[in-house]
């Protein structure tokens, strides 16, 4: 697992891509960051290689522009390294400029190491308008009034919008948003920027995962609270035990003695293409989910049961002949009302 620390800033240059005003205004020069400004680059990159909200990406090796700028830079030379920042960034800026609403922003092109491994991020700072105090004189009188500014991403919120690109093999990950291009929504960095192909994000996977099997879980076992119960604790421990998710294997556990619900299973997770995949959660509160199972009874009683409580045979369910519920809690040594 990479830390915060294994980052190491190598190289710099930052361009304004400003589509609200029509300017490109492309630096000739790398930034000279000290060691806050290297803290601020590298905090923002750590929250994007350790999010989950992250896509991996693959070049179109026939029609990515990007990739082929790449392959022909020398990142240790400065002047090839500015040079690739302005193409790069011209690309990026003819993007931006065919869509509808995308944010300007300012550009931070950076290259890093990671364990012997050299990355390039790029770091789309969209802009913010805010409102800011300004003074005003007149005569011998001093007037305060509001002034909107256009401002840069804060250290404490997360780059919307970003590509890291390892330069040994191009894979990438990437943090993108949909907007309006010719009348349709589409993510304009993979499909008109990078050209690359890319996969969900490991939460969204995780969501989708679970709705399939919560959907296949309330059309079969209807009100069976245990059954369900069970299905949740199954997904918990393999969580647990590896932080991953191997979509087949998940399916075998819960439906692999049920043919018809099986079939389902694999039918729709097909659907989404996820029938072989194998995905790691790396942040632990994408499955802060699966922590807990809330119920809520037909009296409005509320109860928030931990998995490992259930897990540990702590939480019984018992339905009698007429389908009237009984939930049983052991071991209890103190109840504190909040």
């Amino acid at each position: 697992m990479i830390t915060r620390d294994d980052i190491v800033i190598r190289k710099a240059i930052l361009h304004i891509l400003d589509t609200d005003r029509g300017e490109c205004i492309l630096s000739s020069a790398l930034l000279n960051p000290g060691p806050e400004m290297c803290d601020f680059i590298r905090n923002h990159i750590y929250k994007i290689i350790s999010s989950d909200d992250t896509k991996k990406g693959e070049f179109d090796s026939e029609f990515s522009p990007i990739k082929s700028i790449l392959q022909t830079w020398d990142e240790s030379e400065d002047s090839s390294f500015i040079e690739t920042s302005q193409a790069i960034a011209n690309k990026l800026y003819a993007a931006m400029g065919e869509g509808l609403n995308i944010p300007a922003a300012d550009l931070l092109f950076v290259t890093f190491q990671v364990e012997g491994e050299i990355y390039l991020a790029l770091l789309k700072m969209n802009y913010k308008r805010n409102y800011n105090h300004d003074k005003m004189y007149r005569g011998n009188h001093t007037f305060v009034g509001l002034l909107k500014k256009r401002s840069l991403i804060s250290e404490t919120s997360r780059v919307p919008e970003a590509v890291i690109i390892n330069l040994s093999d191009f894979s990438m990950r990437l943090l993108e948003k949909k907007y309006e291009v010719n009348g349709e929504r589409v993510n304009y960095l993979s499909e008109n920027f990078l050209i690359c192909h890319t996969s969900s994000s490991t939460r969204k996977k995780l969501n989708i995962l679970m709705r399939v099997i919560n959907n296949i879980s309330n059309k079969y076992n209807g009100a069976d609270l245990k059954t369900k119960m069970d299905i949740k604790s199954t997904l918990q421990k393999e969580y647990v035990d590896s932080r991953a998710f191997d979509v087949e294997e998940i399916g075998n556990k819960l439906f692999g003695e049920k043919p018809e619900e099986k079939a389902e299973y694999d039918e729709k997770i097909e659907m989404y293409d996820l029938q072989y995949d194998n995905f790691t959660v790396i942040n632990e509160n994408t499955a802060k989910k699966l922590e807990k199972q809330m119920l809520v009874t037909d009296g409005g009683i509320e109860i928030s049961i931990p998995m490992e409580t259930y897990n540990k045979g702590n939480f019984e369910v018992q339905t009698d002949t007429t389908g009237k519920i009984t939930i049983v809690i052991r071991d209890i040594d103190n109840v504190i009302l909040k």
